[in-house]
């Protein structure tokens, strides 16, 4: 007998993909501004003595009598605002989220903050270099605190990510973002953006803080956030071997005991330069505060190129008569690169016994990053790279565990 042959066809329909869409939008107030007006009251009478004022020949300052009260200069350091009022921010986010095959998932994201009542600190009845004191009789020689600044802040991500299969996870992605603000503290109220990702972030609460050159005129501070940072792209990978079959799975015998459960992690950080502010380094007349004038522009290229120096010194001038004509935060200092890796694997020696080892290395191609330039005008170092990262570091650890 024949028995004819059978040819057997099923069909199953593939899902389609599946789109995730978030929104949300939150007001949070941010009270850790506290903490700064706390420390500097502190500071002040009938708590504690304390003055701010240039040495000079008309005012001799000595270890034995420090605290010469010179003409106008107040015995305070620090004031605030009777109507001071806590600042917020204003948050919203859409997220868009899908899975693609390979078990890959694609994430975009937007991410919106809108700062009011930011902190802005003046130093009142001061005058620019080279003029006389309009007011010899008001006081000066003190940081002034108010809540009229503002911020605002757009960024995008894009981000593509494996979840863990055949041992192998990772994830790559690229934000694009503006900041802009006239606040003190670090240039923005708190600012934060966080995803699945990476995360930026900026703390209010932060000792360093930046006082308005002019007191007259704080439109003038406003400009990019010291945070800002345009283009920012982040990668993380993690392997671990003998996962799936064709990863070495079914491998046996010694060579398996050798080659399996072996994790390798790799972080890297790739973006453009963070804003700086150009100074002219002189003391603030009326003031013993320094770091705060900035020099005039010329109208010449800022940048220079195939020297040692990144920054065109001719670009600058001094500001005398008038308040420097540069703005806050104007120069983009260099680039930001990162690289760092771990080797790592639980040893199981018998029983319940457990020894983890973990190899560590930091800048792991030795590649030197500079945080900033050399940003003080008049400086016979000006333009120049200032600040290097750490070299190469390599750290073994070892943990025993055992129950």
């Amino acid at each position: 007998s024949m028995v004819e042959p059978k040819i057997g066809i099923s069909w199953r329909p593939i899902p389609a993909s599946t789109v995730v869409i978030r929104a949300g939008y939150g007001i949070y107030p941010d009270t850790s501004v506290y903490q700064n007006i706390v420390l500097e009251m502190a500071q002040q009478a009938p708590l504690s003595k304390s003055l701010s004022v240039d040495n000079s020949a008309a005012c001799p300052l000595t270890l034995a009598n420090g605290f010469i009260p010179c003409s106008a200069v107040t015995s305070q350091t620090f004031g605030i605002d009777p109507n001071f009022r806590i600042g917020y921010n204003q948050e919203w986010q859409l997220q868009v989220q899908r899975d693609l095959p390979w078990a890959m998932q694609m994430t975009a994201t937007y991410l919106g903050i809108k700062g009011t009542h930011g902190p802005q600190e003046i130093l009142p009845n001061s005058y620019p270099l080279g003029e006389t004191n309009p007011c010899p009789g008001c006081s000066s020689g003190f940081v002034y605190e108010t809540s009229g600044g503002t911020s605002m802040r757009n960024a995008g991500e894009l981000q593509l990510r494996r979840r863990l299969r055949s041992g192998l996870a990772a994830s790559l992605a690229y934000t694009y973002s503006k900041s802009i603000d006239d606040d003190a503290y670090l240039g923005g109220q708190g600012h934060t953006i966080a995803s699945s990702g990476q995360t930026q972030s900026a703390n209010l609460t932060s000792p360093t803080a930046t006082i308005a050159q002019n007191w007259l005129d704080l439109r003038a501070e406003r400009s990019l956030s010291s945070f800002d940072q345009r283009n920012l792209l982040s990668a993380q990978a993690q392997y671990t071997t003998g996962q799936g079959i064709e990863g070495g799975t079914l491998l046996s015998g010694w060579r398996g005991r050798a080659f399996k459960e072996w994790t390798v992690q790799g972080t890297l950080s790739f973006g453009s330069g963070l804003p700086e502010t150009p100074l002219y380094p002189a003391t603030v007349p009326g003031t013993g505060f320094t770091s705060i004038i900035r020099p005039n522009l010329t109208g010449a290229s800022i940048y220079t190129s195939g020297s040692s120096t990144h920054l065109n010194a001719a670009a600058f001038a001094e500001p005398i008569g008038q308040w420097g004509t540069a703005g806050r935060n104007s120069i983009t200092g260099p680039d930001q690169f990162s690289f760092n890796s771990t080797l790592a694997r639980t040893f199981r020696p018998h029983g319940k016994t457990y020894l983890d080892f973990a190899l560590e290395s930091t800048n792991t191609f030795n590649h030197a990053t500079f945080s900033s330039w050399n940003n003080y005008f008049g400086n016979a170092l000006f333009g120049t790279p200032t600040s290097p990262n750490a070299m190469r570091s390599l750290q073994i650890t070892m943990h025993l565990r055992f129950q």
